[in-house]
């Protein structure tokens, strides 16, 4: 086995009645070199009482708290900064790993020196454990639909360096800012390995925050617009692509103008960008001639 380090980010707020069992599954990996960083943004529950006893258990495991409620994107900057791992994940205090997720994440990385990322599928589960259903993902190639890589992940820190730091201004979506932002750089790739509990209930964000996450993911798309469409194009997806966006666009109609004047900037940004580049590779090749007269 591999030695590589995995540096895994755990930001938590007011989660005491789950990070136990969140924490207790990254002390039950098969995989042993992990450190796990811990970042309390300012919980007003036992959650700094609950982390610091497993913290005294476990010397992989590091507890740091945020001085002033700092939200997810800078509570996960925050533990990345303190991160000295080969790779890095976070995960969520309601989730929770299988034994071997670390494992199969962190060969599955090793086994092919092009992949940046690696995600897989995961069964969601209710506030009691209760499985609901098996989750199955797309390939990475469907980033331009939407976020499809789910809540088991693990990158590099090389590509991780490369790609900068989670954007504050995109709370709610600032996951998937960062996976098409990594997508740029690099091979992500899809397993279909069952490797995570993902907690569904309704104190979650993904359950209160569904309008402004809405909201958020369609201004992370704008952000992404020119990538995104290139790559959409490439494998065929322009017009799910444009379909996705505008469906976005529509579910808030004050913000439907915006949007779609981003999707006709962008695409006809990337209409001229081609057309330079055709230009100048006929000039080139002297297929293309100066045709000014003095």
């Amino acid at each position: 086995m591999n030695n590589r380090k995995v540096s895994i980010v755990l930001p938590v707020y007011n989660g005491e009645k789950h990070v136990a069992n969140s924490i207790e599954s990254i002390m039950a990996q098969t995989y042993q070199n992990w450190e796990l960083i811990v970042v309390n943004d300012c919980s007003t529950d036992s959650t700094l009482e609950i982390c610091n006893g497993l913290a005294n258990k476990d010397g992989r495991i590091k507890v740091i708290s945020n001085p002033v409620n700092l939200k997810l994107p800078n509570t996960l900057n925050a533990g990345f900064d303190a991160a000295s791992g080969d790779y890095y994940t976070w995960t969520s205090d309601d989730n929770m790993y299988r034994p071997n997720a670390i494992e199969v994440l962190v060969n599955t990385l090793q086994s092919d020196s092009d992949l940046v990322m690696v995600y897989s599928d995961y069964t969601s589960i209710d506030g009691d454990g209760n499985i609901i259903a098996e989750g199955k993902l797309p390939d990475s190639q469907y980033i331009v639909m939407g976020n499809v890589c789910g809540a088991c992940f693990l990158y590099t820190a090389e590509v991780a360096k490369k790609v900068g730091r989670y954007d504050a201004n995109l709370f709610l979506a600032e996951d998937y800012d960062y996976w098409m932002r990594i997508y740029r750089y690099g091979k992500v790739k899809h397993i279909t390995d069952n490797l995570y509990l993902y907690r569904r209930h309704a104190c979650s964000l993904s359950e209160t925050k569904k309008a402004s996450i809405q909201e958020q993911t369609y201004k992370a798309i704008e952000k992404n617009f020119l990538p995104l469409y290139v790559d959409a194009k490439k494998h065929n997806l322009e017009y799910a692509f444009f379909d996705n966006v505008i469906r976005r666009g529509q579910a808030h109609e004050a913000e439907t103008k915006d949007m779609l004047y981003a999707i006709n900037k962008g695409y006809m940004l990337y209409l001229r960008k081609c057309a330079i580049k055709k230009t100048i590779k006929g000039i080139i090749n002297g297929t293309v001639y100066n045709t000014h007269k003095s």
